[in-house]
């Protein structure tokens, strides 16, 4: 029942369309008077000054709220690498500036659990998260999905997954690691049933 909406634009709808198209669904959803903010899903490679500018001028034509959410998962480019990324933390820093620059709300996903990263690795990812002027994180459990690169990895016994004490654990202690203004959108550890 409710009454008021967040327009979210998930990954193959938004920073991989044309500008022109990305701005004109941005406008179709901050025109309608039910829609209170547009949420961006996109990666930090896929940020540059053309669709940054396009979330600016539509928020200040319409005074609504943009949101945009990065996927960083973890601040070690080797973890990166090793889940195949293909974005560096130094180009997730570069975008959150440019976000910030144009008064665009940041929300962070990051995956607790990714091969090769124990508890330090996942703590110390929220300390270099938390230095930076970002207003919202969402905590992932790792969750390893049939038929991939991973999942075969699993049953071969080369990934391993963090307990349920583990993962409450870290996640309480990375609460602790962030400033009280930043929101804490999702803490999960769901994924899709195999």
């Amino acid at each position: 029942k409710a009454k008021k909406f967040i327009a979210y634009f998930l990954n193959y709808t938004n920073t991989y369309a044309p500008p022109e198209d990305f701005r004109s669904w941005v406008e179709e959803a901050m025109a309608h008077p039910d829609v209170v903010g547009v949420d961006v899903s996109t990666r930090p490679d896929c940020v540059n000054e053309r669709y940054l500018e396009i979330l600016k001028e539509s928020s200040e034509k319409y005074g609504k709220d943009v949101t945009v959410e990065l996927g960083l998962q973890s601040a070690f480019d080797s973890t990166g690498e090793r889940i195949n990324r293909c974005h560096s933390y130094t180009e997730f820093t570069a975008a959150v500036t440019e976000l910030k620059k144009r008064g665009i709300r940041v929300c962070v996903h990051l995956i607790d659990g990714l091969p090769g990263e124990d508890r330090a690795m996942m703590l110390e990812t929220v300390r270099r998260v938390a230095e930076l002027p970002v207003d919202a994180v969402k905590l992932h459990l790792l969750y390893i999905i049939k038929g991939t690169v991973m999942g075969q990895e699993y049953l071969e016994g080369k990934v391993r997954e963090l307990s349920m004490e583990e993962y409450v654990g870290i996640v309480c202690d990375q609460l602790e690691l962030l400033p009280p203004e930043v929101v804490i959108e999702r803490i999960t550890g769901d994924g899709e049933e195999a």
